[in-house]
Formats: C-alpha cells, structure tokens, sequence
C-alpha cells in the first residue's frame, strides 16, 4: 500500500512538472528574426475573414465561427428573410399601436404593398410564367458570362496598350476563366431550383411588392456569385501585395510595427535582412500593375452590383416607411396635422375669437408620421467606403 501511495505521489509531481514546463514553453516567445516577424505580421494584419471575425495576433479563420454569426450569415443576409421579419414587426406594431393615426398609417402601408404586388403579379404572368421568364432570367446570366470571359481574355492579352507581367497575368486569367467554367455548369445544375424560386415568387408577390423587391435582390445575388468570387479574390490579393510593400518600405526607414502597442516602433534589422526586404519589396512593386489592372475591373463589376442592389434596398425602405395616409391627409389639409393653433379675432360689434389651425410642414409631419417599426434610413459612408477601395478592403452591401 505504502508503495502505491508513494507512486501516486510521483506521477503526481511528474505530471505537474511537465505541465508547468509545457506551459512555459506556449509563454515563451519564439526565437524568430525581427524581420520575418515584421512582414508576418503586416501580411496577416490586413488578411481579413469574409465575416469579419478579429482573432488573437490579428489574423482570422473560417474555421472558428460562432453558431451566431453562421446563423446570421445565412439568414440574414436573405432580404426575403429580412422583409419577411420586417412584416412581423409591423403587424405586432399595428395592433400594438396607441394612436388611430399610427395604426391608420401601418393599415395602409400594408394594403398599398398589396395591391401592387398584386399588379406585379398580374404583369409577370402577362409576361408568359414562369417558363419565359426563367428562360429570359438564365440567357442574361450566361451572357453576363460570355461577357466576362471576353473581359478575362483581353485582361490576359495588352489592355489599353498596358504591358502588363505576361506570367502573372496568364495564371490569374487561367484562374479565373476556370472558375467561371465552373460557374456556368453550376447554372445548369440550379436550373430546377431557380425554375422553383420564379414560380414561388408569383406567390410572393401576393404578399406585396416589397417582397417582390426583396426576391429579386436575393437572385442578384444569386446570379451575380461568380462575380463576387472574382473581385474577393482580387482584392485579396491586392490587400496582401498593399501590405507586404508597406511593412518592407517601413523596414527601410527602421521602423516596425509593434501589435502589443498598436503603433509604429524603431527597429534594428541586419544588411542580410534589408536585402531580402529590397528582393521582395522589388518583386511586389513589379507585380502591383498587374493586379491592379485586375483588382479595378473586378471593383468596378462589384460596385455595380451594389449600385443595383442599394437601389432595391432604399426602394423597399420607402415602401416600408413612408405613412402614405398621414400624405393624403396632409394633402386636403385635414386637422390631424396641424401643428400650432392661433386665435383671431374677428372685428364687429361683439368681441369673437376664431380658431385657426396652422399646417405642419411636409418634412415635420411625414417624421412625426413615420412607421416607428422600420429600420433607419441606409445612408452610406462614402469617404469610408473610397477608404475601403483604396486600401484594398471588402465593401459590403450600400
């Protein structure tokens, strides 16, 4: 017994030891050259995840998502999804509502949605259905195609006289005309379900026409994936040759960037490091013009895209907010708007007071009148998102 005891207490400090000195090891930082650090760290700095999740050193990983976030990268990035909550919110507004104008004004919104979603209805069905329109919907988007494999070809060949890294640019062409292959045997492959999405919307449509909006927001989306692809993968690779020139341009002056502190520190780097600095910061600089020209091109697609989509978007907001009754009402002048009230007095033999109410302004009375369950107004930050073009940063939907 007395030797178990014994054995047990060995393992014990064994075990402990060795933790301790695992621990130690994970604390202790790594014997690395400043200047392998210094470009490291820049490079993965401006790597960014497509959700946009900071991870510990700067860097992020689509590996390590929260069950939120996936949630709301499937869902809510749905406009169909968002409308549809949208809708929930203003019918438990409207019975919720303390004040016959506000719940007049939701009552409208809803039945105005209505009927022009029902006139939508009734033109795509004069249209010829489903089947013309899913066969007019898949030839724009094979022509979008065709389209951008003539662009990818000429980018390959002199664009406007550029003349442009020949290796570089073949592979990045190959590249992306072999995804765009892939794109086109994808629409064969989705044609049944887009077939279905096109026909449920003519049922949609019975909802309202902000539902309408919301569908064909999400097959813009949909249709135009292979161009989102592109330009993430152009700005990618711009971000990183953006930040591997800033970091080894910083070396040359004795600067480097500190993470702890956030800021720019004075640093010490050996004539065998600059020279490697000065080999890759030459090797970047000349494949800068190269992804450039690809980066612009890419950028311009996506800005139209969300030009589209942006448009969509404030659409579905006026529908959603604008309190169409408290308009007419304020149109023929009715005293449910009436903002200050005067007292005149009428000349004659007896003293008479006369009451007169003063109109609101437009502006005044359609944000007093406005749905108090709508979301804010999408305005855009546009020196940001210049900033997020420049700096070879994502830009998300306007």
């Amino acid at each position: 017994m007395e030797g178990g005891e014994w054995g047990k207490r060995e393992y014990q400090k064994l075990y402990k030891s060795s933790a301790l000195t695992a621990s130690l090891e994970n604390d202790s930082p790594r014997k690395e050259g400043p200047f392998i650090i210094e470009i490291t760290r820049g490079i993965t700095a401006s790597v960014k995840d497509p959700f946009g999740l900071p991870l510990e050193g700067g860097a992020t990983s689509p590996h390590k998502v929260p069950n939120e976030l996936v949630e709301d990268s499937i869902f809510n990035h749905s406009k169909v999804v968002l409308q549809l909550r949208q809708r929930a919110l203003q019918c438990k507004a409207w019975r919720r509502s303390s004040t016959d104008l506000g719940s007049t004004n939701l009552l409208w919104m809803m039945v105005i949605d209505l009927i022009l979603g029902f006139c939508f209805v009734n033109m795509f069905h004069s249209l010829g259905g489903t089947t013309e329109v899913l066969e007019k919907f898949l030839q724009s988007v094979k022509l979008i195609a065709d389209y951008l494999q003539l662009l990818i070809e000429w980018l390959m060949g002199v664009p406007v006289g550029l003349k442009l890294n020949r290796p570089l640019s073949t592979v990045l062409g190959k590249f992306f005309l072999y995804h765009l292959y892939l794109w086109k045997t994808y629409i064969d492959i989705i044609r049944p379900i887009v077939s279905t999405v096109i026909f449920i919307s003519s049922t949609v449509g019975l909802i309202g026409l902000s539902f309408q909006m919301a569908l064909l927001s999400d097959l813009i989306t949909m249709a135009s994936l292979h161009c989102y692809c592109f330009y993430v993968y152009a700005t990618r690779l711009y971000g990183i040759t953006l930040s591997g020139l800033r970091s080894t341009f910083r070396m040359f002056g004795g600067r480097k960037w500190n993470p702890l502190r956030s800021r720019i520190d004075s640093g010490e780097f050996s004539w065998d490091q600059l020279c490697v600095g000065m080999f890759i910061f030459s090797s970047l600089l000349l494949l800068l013009p190269t992804l450039l020209v690809y980066y612009i091109v890419f950028l311009a697609l996506r800005i139209c895209v969300l030009l589209l989509q942006g448009t969509l978007k404030r659409l579905i907001w006026i529908i959603n907010s604008i309190p169409c009754y408290s308009l007419l009402l304020w149109i023929i002048g009715s005293p449910s708007l009436a903002g200050d009230v005067l007292f005149e007095v009428i000349p004659g033999r007896d003293s008479t007071l006369k009451l007169v109410w003063i109109k609101l302004p437009f502006v005044e009375s359609m944000i007093r009148s406005l749905n108090p369950s709508s979301p804010k107004y999408p305005h855009v930050n546009w020196s940001q998102r210049l900033n997020e073009m420049v700096s070879g940063d994502l830009i998300y939907p306007l």
